[in-house]
Order: structure tokens, then C-alpha cells, then sequence
């Protein structure tokens, strides 16, 4: 059941029997009205149950969030036609509302490897000067040196 409720977080709608599709919706549905009010204890409980943890951030940034509004009634089974070979009835769990990506994404800190590598990147060299200048400089040095 937890591979089944994986799945469904990540891609948002899968098929599979219709007796794991309502035990699954019981479960979705209990687990997103638990975890409402985005607290420790439901980020624990969250992290436990999900084997990924960027399913588990995913579950609780964005799905759980468009769902507050919600009283219940956030998945539904879709009923399907038979399987060929061993003629199971099939059904599609799905999100009711189409789950939308995050509107803004917390900033990467960045290391400090990278920081100095940005600055490395950024640092502008001197220009060199022209062989022109410096072949004239060192022809009027040398002439004055000769004169005294």
C-alpha cells in the first residue's frame, strides 16, 4: 500500500484493482486530512510513511497545502474496463484538483566552494598592455641611461 501511495503522490493518478483503489483512497483521504495543519508530528509521520524523501516534501508542500480549503473528498476511483488476462475489474485513482507545482521555491544555499567559484567566475583580469608600449618604454629607458 505504501507503493501504491508513492506512486500516486508522484505522478499524481495511477490504475490498479478496484479493491487496492478504495483502500487506497481511504488511506489518501485520512492521511491528507491528518495532515492539515503542517505540523512536526505530521512531517514525522509523513517522512515515515513515504520511503522518498522529496515524496514526502512533495506530499506536504504542494498537495496538502491546495487541499486546506478542502473538508474532504480529495480523490477519486474512476471504474475501468476489465483486464484481459484475468479479467480484474480495474479503476484509476486520481486528485480531484490537479495538483499545481510550488509558487516559489526555497532558495539553494549555496557552499562555500561554489561561492568562491562564483567570485573566481566574476573576476575580471587586468588588462594586459599593448607590446607596442612596452617596447617603446624600454627603448627610452635605455637611451637615457646611455646619455648619462
Amino acid at each position: 500500500m505504501r507503493q501504491l501511495l508513492t506512486s500516486l503522490i508522484s505522478y499524481g493518478k495511477i490504475t490498479t484493482t478496484e479493491a487496492q483503489a478504495k483502500a487506497l483512497k481511504r488511506q489518501v483521504e485520512r492521511l491528507i486530512s491528518r495532515s492539515k495543519d503542517l505540523s512536526l508530528v505530521t512531517r514525522r509521520k509523513a517522512l515515515a510513511i513515504f520511503p522518498q524523501k522529496n515524496i514526502a516534501r512533495k506530499f506536504l508542500d504542494q498537495i496538502v497545502p491546495q487541499f486546506t480549503q478542502r473538508v474532504g473528498g480529495y480523490v477519486r476511483v474512476v471504474k475501468l474496463p476489465h483486464r484481459r488476462g484475468d479479467h480484474a475489474p480495474l479503476a484509476r485513482v486520481e486528485f480531484v484538483e490537479e495538483i499545481k507545482p510550488p509558487t516559489s521555491l526555497p532558495e539553494k544555499k549555496s557552499s562555500a566552494k561554489e561561492r568562491i567559484s562564483a567570485k573566481a567566475k566574476n573576476r575580471v583580469a587586468p588588462k594586459a598592455k599593448s607590446v607596442e608600449k612596452v617596447a617603446k618604454r624600454g627603448t627610452k629607458r635605455a637611451k637615457t641611461t646611455k646619455t648619462k
